[in-house]
């Protein structure tokens, strides 16, 4: 990964949305706005991802769950409205949790 801790602008989303490799190749820090709805995001491969850290931020503007899964699809953790999620992997499963907003 050229960029272990580089920024990705929020995205704002029109459905649930699959991340890659290609995706997380070049920043950790992901912000996503749900759109008006609850989405998913799925998280890539574990074991194309043994080491990955993300920082995942809920810029949504209203009570919008983004539910992050891993690829069975289980729930991995779920940030609401301006909360921020850290997530990692050890190439066998994806782990998380889900930082309070202050």
């Amino acid at each position: 990964m050229a960029h272990p801790f580089g920024y990705t602008a929020a995205e704002t989303l029109t459905g649930n949305k699959t991340l890659t490799v290609a995706d997380i190749a070049d920043s950790n820090m992901l912000s996503f706005d749900c759109g008006g709805s609850a989405r998913s995001l799925t998280l890539p491969a574990e074991a194309r991802c043994a080491g990955v850290v993300l920082f995942i931020s809920n810029t949504s503007d209203d009570t919008e769950v983004l539910t992050i899964q891993d690829d069975t699809p289980a729930t991995v953790c779920t940030p609401t409205q301006n909360e921020d999620a850290i997530v990692w992997c050890n190439g066998t499963s994806w782990y998380g949790g889900t930082l309070a907003a202050s």
